[in-house]
């Protein structure tokens, strides 16, 4: 592969088609890495002096991206504040070093400005040295079900105070908050002529950012409007108290996404939450408009902006670095104690520690029970269960939960205690030999890089041990890819090593079919022993039900007395474990009885 560099004017020209295609292979038509969005950045924020840069492979472009210089040696991706998002789309990381060769001038440096790890494909999780820091934390709404749905997932703080907010507004305004949605060319201008005023009037008036101070601004978002507004994917909602406009909000829409572009509402009413009202309207809209899309706020949230979300990601900026300033780089680092990572998180994010299972929050045992559906021991009960059973004697049970504002979007199971910990570590994870699978459990959209300080809180409470051991786990689950890259990103050196072997049989046919598809050995040897089994008088039985299981684990614990096996370490684990199974339909307790007495189970 190799690139092209070459100057850009004040807009993509013929390049907005090699752009877009580029943008629905990686990025599925992002709104915001659209052509006409970036050529509008360029012809009202750009200065004439930036590049664009296309990845050739194979004679076709596999990737763009937006650069300007930004001081000697250095070079960053075009990124005005309109831009929530990094101009840059690009298949493969690898291909960064060759941009450098590309670039005129020494290049000791590219800066790419905030970065989205659901689309961008960096590789800030290597050894090579890749520096980070969190930028921004986003958050989505995915329109999937229905709105009452949704609304009753939101913490009751939430629901309660809008409930509030518009009774008050209905009292104090004597009229009923109204909606008003407009769309198409003949309405839109008039719509965000009225945004530009209201804002002008509030705080980014009088801090000379709004729509109406600058020409530049309102030239970009009416001109943004009304090319979506051409294919009925722009909208302006607006909030009215009677005939006083109280609130708007600008969006658009394109492939899976709906983004909300820009807010603002009016400071006099401020009491009413006229924001959140409308917010509260636009969605309800949404979910019936948009079905099975993204409402992507794309915005540096605030605490009260996450309890709206259901999924939440960090922004990132990230500085690569040419393949000979690559390995100085990183020793220098290394020696400097600073590695890859920057030191602060998002401050919106928290880590809290609980020595109990049943101190967990409603949301963070909605996390497990996300988890437990992929694997039973990845949920809240078994890590119960294991609590009372394994747990009963020690004191090293943690439970480290990271939190963006108030959802907790990572749990961590683990084992601070020497004397049980598994693998032999003085810090693990919550498994032992009863263990098949572990795993954290992590919200949709939580990646590697957001794990830093949940890791640095397990190292910092397990009192800096040398070595950090987590196991078993399914090295192709997401929980794996995910915490691996996360103690990346912390400094730590990864070593993965085989724990053991599974077998197991996909259940798929019916039975017949499958005892077909058996050795003709096999089918001869069940045949036969079921023939003589029921001439000796036994009696196969399956048990599920609470009502049987006292009777059926006394046998099972009768069978298992009188075998070849050593004493369960954990005398009640497995009794415990087999009434979970029962309270939660999972339990299949097997038992041969022969004249009433059990002889396997």
């Amino acid at each position: 592969m190799n690139w092209l560099v070459e100057p850009l004017g004040r807009d993509l020209g013929r390049h907005a088609a090699a752009w877009d295609d580029i943008n629905e292979r990686l990025c599925a038509r992002h709104p915001l890495l659209d052509s006409s969005f970036i050529s509008g950045l360029l012809r009202h924020f750009g200065d004439g002096r930036q590049v664009l840069c296309t990845a050739m492979r194979d004679g076709q472009p596999s990737g763009m991206c937006i650069l300007e210089r930004a001081s000697w040696g250095v070079w960053r991706s075009f990124a005005p504040s309109q831009a929530q998002i990094g101009a840059f789309m690009l298949e493969d990381a690898n291909d960064i070093p060759e941009l450098c060769k590309a670039l005129p001038g020494v290049v000791n440096a590219i800066d790419l400005l905030q970065c989205d790890p659901h689309y961008c494909k960096l590789n800030f999780y290597g050894t090579s040295p890749m520096r980070w820091k969190h930028h921004a934390v986003t958050i989505d709404v995915p329109l999937v079900g229905d709105f009452e749905a949704y609304w009753q997932r939101r913490p009751t703080k939430l629901r309660e105070d809008l409930r509030r907010s518009q009774c008050r507004a209905e009292e104090d305004s004597g009229h009923e908050p109204t909606l008003r949605m407009f769309a198409g060319p003949s309405a839109l201008p008039a719509a965000v002529q009225r945004f530009a005023e209201l804002e002008t009037q509030g705080r980014n008036g009088r801090m000379g950012t709004s729509l109406g101070s600058s020409i530049s601004l309102l030239a970009f978002y009416s001109e943004l409007t009304g090319h979506y507004s051409g294919f009925g994917l722009s909208r302006v909602y607006e909030l009215w108290f009677g005939d006083k406009l109280a609130a708007s909000r600008l969006v658009i829409a394109q492939g899976n996404m709906v983004v909300a572009l820009k807010t603002t509402n009016d400071e006099q009413h401020r009491d009413f939450a006229p924001g959140q009202l409308l917010l509260h309207s636009v969605l309800r809209d949404a979910f019936q408009r948009w079905p099975g899309r993204t409402f992507a706020f794309c915005t540096d949230a605030t605490v009260d902006q996450m309890s709206w979300a259901e999924v939440q990601r960090s922004i990132l900026h990230v500085t690569a670095y040419p393949d000979r300033l690559r390995s100085i780089a990183g020793w220098a680092w290394r020696f400097a104690g600073i590695w890859r990572v920057d030191a602060k998180a998002p401050p919106l994010d928290t880590v809290s520690v609980h020595t109990d299972v049943k101190s967990l929050s409603a949301a963070e045992v909605a996390l497990f029970s996300a988890a437990e559906a992929h694997n039973v021991e990845w949920g809240f009960d078994w890590a119960e269960v294991y609590q009372r059973t394994v747990m009963r004697h020690s004191q090293g049970l943690r439970l480290f939960t990271l939190n963006r504002g108030s959802l907790p979007v990572a749990v961590l199971t683990v084992n601070l205690d020497p004397g049980l910990a598994s693998l032999g570590g003085s810090v693990g994870a919550l498994s032992n030999f009863y263990s098949t699978l572990w795993s954290p459990a992590l919200a949709l959209d939580t990646v590697g890089i957001d794990l830093v300080p949940l890791v640095k809180a397990v190292r910092h409470e397990g009192g800096h041990p040398p070595s950090l051991h987590f196991g078993p786990m399914d090295p192709e689950s997401r929980g794996y890819r995910m915490l691996r890259k996360g103690l990346r990103a912390s400094g730590y050196a990864v070593f993965e090593y085989f724990a053991h072997g599974n077998w197991y049989l996909p259940v798929q046919g019916d039975w017949n079919r499958y005892l077909a598809g058996l050795h003709g050995s096999v089918r001869s040897t069940i045949k036969r022993m079921h023939k003589r089994l029921l001439a000796e008088g036994a009696r196969i039985e399956i048990v599920t039900a609470d009502a049987d299981l006292p009777r059926a684990m006394a046998a099972y614990e009768q069978v298992y007395a009188g075998s070849w096996k050593k004493p369960e370490p954990v005398a009640d684990f497995m009794p415990e474990l087999a009434r979970l199974c029962s309270r939660r339909g999972w339990l299949r307790l097997g038992i041969v009885w022969l004249e009433e007495r059990p002889i396997a189970a």
